[in-house]
């Protein structure tokens, strides 16, 4: 009786919910949204702890949506976009 637990705070190198706000790498959840910095910029305040260039976290929401749906026809255009980066011809990239 009397006791109160105090509340957890958790806090890494990525990301920090103590005081107000949430924040990732030292940007305010608010400002995220405010800046409308989108998934990309998201991930690269995680993944990369600062914010990259808006061509590289268009790349990181281009790859999301080329790679987001694992259907059959999806799989293979996947592919043969993989195959065709790594200097195969059209059939090689069918056939693999």
């Amino acid at each position: 009786l009397g006791m109160v637990r105090k509340p957890a705070n958790f806090i890494s190198s990525i990301s920090d919910d103590r005081g107000d706000e949430l924040k990732y790498s030292g940007m305010p959840i608010s400002e995220v949204f405010h800046k409308d910095i989108g998934i990309g910029g998201v991930l690269s305040l995680l993944w990369f702890r600062r914010r990259l260039p808006d061509a590289c976290c268009k790349f990181i929401e281009m790859i999301l949506m080329v790679t987001a749906d694992h259907g059959p026809a999806v799989s293979g255009a996947h592919n043969a976009i993989v195959t065709a980066r790594a200097g195969k011809d059209l059939i090689s990239a069918l056939t693999s």
